[in-house]
């Protein structure tokens, strides 16, 4: 794989000439096996060898010998058969490790695991020094073996192609085929893999240009046109179909608007900026409150699209609000967006960014950044290369961007708004007046799509007839200059249409600082029935005084305010209603949210740490019945926001107990980020307030949150709070959950009579307060404690019962959870199959009870058991679905613990420095984790497999 090279432990074997390079090529390349005198003359001389060729070789091969002796490899080359054998394991060559590497990144690639493909082959490349053979010169069977090699190479090229496609990186393996294909011009696949790379990456023209060159070398070389698959694929590229295989393409534009009216200029200017050849500037429409800019930007995004073949970015991040998008939490969303599972996104802020960079050099996608109150919010938005282009949305001047900026509609345009519509035929028959609405409404877009909508609603009156309305100030736009008043004075006006119901519900409804809110909230705000809810939401929406976002996944309408719009019906409701009708009405929605998490939560896997709040109501609620974790993804954000409007208005013990029904959601979906967030701000407010029992439940789910992100020093401090606050106001089953807590900190730091203590108390505790769930997890525990001491008996009396009872409570989870421990319970017994059995059953469990970081650990465990028993193949499969879970930034023992599992596996395999680095990785994990148990097992397996690293 390059010039011949020769080392041991560092040790290089010296130069020698061309014909002993040629000997010991011949011997390496049928290494092991014996090689006759005839065989060795051939790969050197050829056909033609000197009289001298047998002398020569017993020369060379003295030599040879002598040379290996003094890099400590005597006894290497031996005389066999009347020829010469050496012996070098395969493992040893670097043509056997790439070839080895490459039928591990094929395989991973035909499961479908891209990521672990792209990266076997990176490692194997590096391999690869120059070509095969480089510096020997080759001659008979020796030749043809080159030969071999280089086509070798070239067919692992191309399949490394493949990998690299399958991952979307299209743009940046572009130039490296384009090298390839100058170097092999007559092989077809790598000039196939070059089109497909150029049309997934939008150059279409470019990949027409390659297909025509590629014809042009073979009609000229061979006089044949290209093979069936580079034909077709040619069609496939002409038609303008997208091909197989193709990366995620987000495509989360909201639609155009129909009654899109005027900005020519504007439009032509966005389009020359977002389409010329080097798309890195960030153009930006700014403009006054109301203008269009998000309705611009949304018909220029349509108009463009066909450039972005990567698709289409939308984010609204907010700016105007009260609680812009964080930008990582936006990058979150964006990673997902383009196909990265929600556990692989990073925790750390600029790991994250850089993924998204990463997942944007292999697109050209438009990115269109919506209410952006500076700069500030968008740079960690911003591609870090070439292809892909932004358009944001502000209401200020933002330095760095190319500015469009946006004015009110001339009088024209501002009719034909009116016109699409309330009718054109009105605005014909009527233009003094329609002029006259448009003048009234000072041209600006929202003003007058306010009063359109009104007239059309209203197919009885004239447009003389609103004209006249209009012209009275009391019922009119009252300030129409270019400032924030005419927004005001614009709402108002449509404010004073509604009747009296309407408008306390749009008051009210400005109160709430969320993102978006299903038809209920009105419900409970108004205190009416459903019915009438949607009645009243939905009349908002025809006057677009609040606006349909869509369908959430629970399948309810969800609904949301334009930012000035909202602004505006809080100076009403500040000016109309009391404070305390206000904050009544506040705490009825917020409530009503509670209520509704606490019911949802109900239906979801109970976690073994958890202390949940008591729902008010039954928890068959028609909502909750199909799908509550849907639910709950559908007002999280919802529920986040009030989370902290309540503290802000000091509903400490509301805000708390929200926060508390959001763990379960949070725990599932690995949103650790609102977990702390929420847990963090609330604990200061309950602190501050005095509310114990706050407090209590709010360090239990800050010590759950620690104890599953493996910070046990973290989390028994504050499981230690919480057991304090709760023995202090007599709370018996919290002080239980908290003695689990500490319990499961010693256990994990193998302080097995500490651990007992509290398990012991907790059990008798949850026995004692007739809490089933809590008791068997307890004896969970306790059969851990019990294992590792070898009490196999007693462990298996506690699991017995533990199974017993989570079956009898019909809680998957929980039978999940006494199923993973009874494997590793059968595994200390050594009972293979009963270990398999049971452990096969968990991950069906947890991925049933939608527990995936449980199911990824179950997987990892039964791979090890596989691997511990020479079962390589089926090892390796359950690993790779075991860590897809993981980021590379994850410090957890999870990740740990699969480490340790997939260093046994590659050490299986004879993958020896990989199962040493993964051992050594294990190890430093469990050190940095306290986790001193499991230290020592992957250090003991460093010691006893003979593997070592530098430092170790």
């Amino acid at each position: 794989m390059g010039p011949l090279r020769v080392t041991n432990a560092g040790r290089p074997l010296k130069s020698a000439g061309p014909r002993q390079r040629a000997l010991l090529a011949a011997l390496l390349v049928r290494t092991r096996q014996p090689v006759g005198l005839s065989g060795l003359v051939e790969a050197m001389w050829g056909e033609c060898p000197p009289n001298s060729a047998v002398a020569n070789v017993h020369t060379y091969v003295s030599r040879l010998r002598r040379d290996l002796a003094e890099i400590g490899l005597r006894d290497l080359l031996v005389t066999d058969s009347g020829g010469y054998r050496l012996l070098v394991e395969h493992d040893r060559l670097d043509s056997h490790l790439f070839q080895t590497a490459a039928e591990e990144a094929r395989t991973a690639l035909a499961s479908g695991d891209t990521v672990k493909a792209v990266a076997v082959w990176e490692d194997a490349w590096t391999a690869w020094r120059g070509d095969p053979l480089e510096d020997v010169p080759c001659a008979g069977w020796l030749e043809a073996e080159k030969v071999r090699l280089e086509q070798t190479a070239a067919a692992a090229r191309e399949d490394s192609a493949d990998a690299r496609l399958a991952a979307g990186q299209h743009s940046t393996l572009i130039p490296e085929l384009a090298a390839q294909v100058r170097q092999l011009p007559l092989r077809e696949g790598l000039w196939q893999r070059l089109m497909l790379a150029q049309h997934r990456a939008g150059r279409r023209a470019e990949a027409l240009e390659t297909y025509h060159a590629l014809r042009g070398v073979l009609v000229q070389a061979l006089g044949v046109e290209p093979c069936g698959p580079v034909q077709e694929l040619h069609q496939v590229i002409l038609s303008g179909e997208p091909s197989e295989g193709e990366a995620v393409r987000p495509m989360q534009l909201p639609p155009d608007i129909d009654d899109f009216t005027g900005r020519d200029a504007e439009t032509a200017e966005l389009r020359s900026l977002l389409t010329r050849p080097s798309r890195s500037a960030v153009a930006a429409i700014t403009g006054k409150a109301g203008v269009g800019k998000t309705a611009l930007a949304i018909r220029v995004a349509h108009e463009v699209g066909e450039h972005f073949a990567g698709g289409q970015l939308y984010v609204r991040l907010g700016g105007a609000g009260s609680a812009p998008q964080e930008p990582a939490t936006v990058l979150a969303n964006l990673l997902v967006a383009f196909g990265v599972h929600p556990h692989a996104v990073p925790e750390d802020f600029e790991a994250r960014a850089a993924l998204y960079r990463s997942q944007l050099a292999a697109r050209q996608v438009l990115i269109v950044l919506d209410d952006v109150t500076s700069m500030g919010q968008v740079r960690p938005l911003l591609p870090g290369s070439a292809g892909s282009a932004v358009l944001v949305t502000s209401r200020v001047q933002l330095v760095g961007a190319r500015t469009v900026h946006v004015d009110v509609l001339g009088p024209e345009d501002s009719v034909r708004l009116l016109s699409s519509i309330a009718g054109a035929a009105r605005m014909t028959a009527e233009p003094d007046a329609a002029a006259a609405v448009a003048r009234y409404c000072g041209n600006l877009p929202l003003a007058l799509r306010i009063a359109a909508s009104r007239l059309a609603r209203r197919g009885q009156w004239t447009v003389g007839r609103l004209a006249g309305r209009l012209a009275d100030e009391g019922t009119r736009l009252n300030e129409l200059r270019i400032d924030d008043l005419e927004a005001r004075a614009s709402l108002a006006w449509s404010y004073d249409g509604l009747d009296e119901r309407q408008q306390q519900a749009f008051r009210l409804l400005g109160l709430l600082e969320v993102p978006d809110f299903p038809a209920w909230v009105v419900a409970a705000l108004l205190e009416v029935d459903l019915a009438a809810a949607e009645d009243i939401i939905d009349s908002l929406a025809d006057v677009h005084l609040v606006e349909l976002a869509g369908t959430d996944p629970a399948g309810q309408g969800r609904y949301r305010f334009h930012d000035l719009l909202r602004v505006f019906a809080r100076e009403r409701a500040n000016a109309v209603d009391s404070p305390a009708d206000r904050t009544a009405a506040l705490r009825r929605a917020f409530g009503a949210w509670l209520d509704r998490a606490v019911r949802a939560e109900a239906g979801l896997p109970c976690r073994f740490l958890k202390v949940r709040l008591a729902s008010g109501q039954p928890a068959s609620a028609e909502e909750f019945t199909a799908d509550p974790l849907a639910w709950l993804d559908a007002e999280r954000d919802a529920l986040v926001a009030v989370v902290e409007q309540a503290l802000a208005l000091d509903m400490t013990t509301l805000a708390c107990d929200i926060a508390c029904a959001l763990t379960t959601l949070f725990d599932l979906r690995s949103r650790y980020d609102l977990w702390r967030h929420t847990h963090e701000l609330a604990l200061a407010a309950a602190v501050a307030t005095g509310a114990r029992r706050s407090r209590a439940i709010l360090h239990q789910g800050l010590g759950a949150l620690a104890f599953y992100r493996d910070r046990y020093g973290e989390a028994s401090e504050h499981f230690a709070q919480a057991r304090g606050i709760f023995a202090g106001i007599g709370e018996v089953r919290g002080r239980a959950y908290s003695n689990l807590g500490l319990g499961s900190v010693h256990l994990y730091h193998g302080e097995h009579d500490e651990a007992a203590a509290e398990l012991g108390q907790a059990r008798n505790t949850f026995d004692r307060c007739a809490d089933a769930s809590g008791g068997a997890f307890a004896l969970q525990a306790l059969s851990i404690v019990h294992r590792n001491r070898g009490n196999l008996g007693e462990a298996a009396e506690c699991l017995d019962r533990a199974l017993t009872t989570f079956r009898g409570l019909g809680s998957r989870y929980g039978q999940a959870c006494a199923l993973f421990s009874l494997g590793l319970h059968h595994q200390a017994r050594g009972d293979r199959e009963s270990t398999e059995r049971a452990l096969v059953e968990a991950v069906e469990l947890f991925r049933a009870a939608s527990c995936p970081r449980d199911e990824a650990l179950a997987l990892h465990v039964l791979a090890a058991t596989c691997a511990a028993h020479g079962d390589a193949d089926r090892a390796s499969k359950l690993m790779s679905q075991s860590l897809t879970v993981f980021s590379p930034e994850d410090e957890s023992a999870g990740k740990a613990c699969s480490l340790y599992s997939l260093g046994w596996v590659a050490h299986r395999n004879q993958r020896l420095d990989e199962a040493a680095a993964c051992f050594d990785e294990a190890s430093r994990l469990f050190e940095r984790l306290s986790m001193p148990l499991h230290n020592a097992r992957a250090l003991s397996a460093l010691s006893d497999l003979g593997l070592s690293l530098p430092g170790r």
